[in-house]
């Protein structure tokens, strides 16, 4: 089954790819996915604030027998109890009651991101 065209475009604005191909590879084989992916937007903007950085990414274990998942990566340069506790507020609030819709397919997980200093400066 196919990923409606309109979908694709609205994926890709709102989310990062690491190997497009394979991301909307995935994502062709799960379209549940999709929404899920849509629907999820709102709600990391409430825990992470304005235009958070997610990076989709498919994850392939070669020795495990389970099957491919796809990932969303929130980068952030936040320090790492604030990102934590923040990614357990979205789950709190949101993603645990979709865990029925992934069939451990999908799961949503922290990149620290270094701070930049000179931006730091530049806002003092």
């Amino acid at each position: 089954m196919a990923i409606e065209t309109t979908y694709l475009p609205e994926i890709q604005e709102i989310y990062a790819m690491r190997d497009s191909s394979s991301v909307q590879s995935f994502l062709e084989s799960h379209p549940q996915l999709v929404g899920l992916l849509l629907e999820a937007y709102p709600h990391l903007l409430e825990s992470f604030g304005p235009q958070p950085e997610v990076i989709l990414e498919v994850v392939r274990n070669p020795e495990a027998e389970e099957p491919d998942q796809l990932f969303a990566y929130i980068r952030t340069s936040l320090p790492i109890s604030d990102a934590l506790a923040r990614l357990d507020t979205f789950d709190e609030t949101w993603f645990l009651d979709q865990l029925d819709r992934v069939d451990d397919l999908f799961n949503f997980n922290l990149e620290a991101v270094a701070y930049n200093r000179s931006s730091l400066t530049a806002l003092r």
